[in-house]
């Protein structure tokens, strides 16, 4: 990915794993400690995503290691890390990666960048 931008990782679970989670997330802080924002499990679907998740944000100089670390410690959870666009469609679409199994989202709520 492209080291110049940020980035956000949304690591998702099913409510019988928020311990998982958790620990998960414990681990990554730890070994991330670049994370510009480390947010706390959210127990339902919210915005695109489809599953319960919690959100890291990634800047953009770590994003090679930061993945790596991510696809080591996240357990066999689900991971979708993309760039920060203004076209939120595109930067979870076409510019994201997935680690583990990807997952549906909710496209429609995303906002599209108009071009002039």
């Amino acid at each position: 990915m492209k080291p110049k931008l940020s980035y956000h990782a949304h690591i998702y679970f099913d409510n019988e794993q928020s311990a998982l989670a958790s620990k998960v997330r414990d681990n990554i802080i730890q070994d991330i400690p670049q994370l510009t924002y480390r947010g706390q499990l959210i127990p339902i679907s919210v915005g695109p995503h489809p599953k319960p998740m919690f959100e890291l944000h990634i800047p953009g100089d770590c994003i090679n290691y930061a993945m790596a670390s991510i696809d080591t410690l996240r357990e066999g959870l689900s991971v979708l890390i993309h760039p920060v666009y203004d076209d939120e469609y595109l930067a979870h679409t076409q510019e994201a990666k997935w680690l583990g199994s990807s997952l549906p989202l909710k496209l429609d709520v995303l906002k599209i960048k108009q071009s002039h």
